[in-house]
């Protein structure tokens, strides 16, 4: 879903890496310190779009409101302590 045309139509570009599985990222994103905030701002963009998401790639919109939502918690926990964040 993360890596769907919806999600990227709409602009995203962190969460897209997680179905691009290269060699070197092995299927996870890794987003340092100094990324945080362009990477919480895409979560906020998917979010205030889930209806168009949703209906694009058939996922619940709750269950992806939860999934940006967990992701989000990360995001602030990992600027608590100023180090990055890894989703695989």
């Amino acid at each position: 879903m993360w890596g769907s045309v919806a999600a990227r139509r709409l602009g995203a570009t962190f969460l897209p890496q997680l179905a691009d599985i290269t060699v070197e990222n092995r299927g996870n994103l890794q987003v340092p310190p100094g990324q945080l905030d362009a990477f919480e701002q895409e979560c906020v963009l998917l979010a205030e779009n889930v209806e168009q998401l949703s209906a694009a790639t058939g996922y619940d919109a709750d269950r992806i409101l939860h999934n940006l939502a967990n992701v989000r918690h990360a995001v602030e926990r990992a600027k608590a302590v100023h180090g990055g964040i890894i989703i695989w």
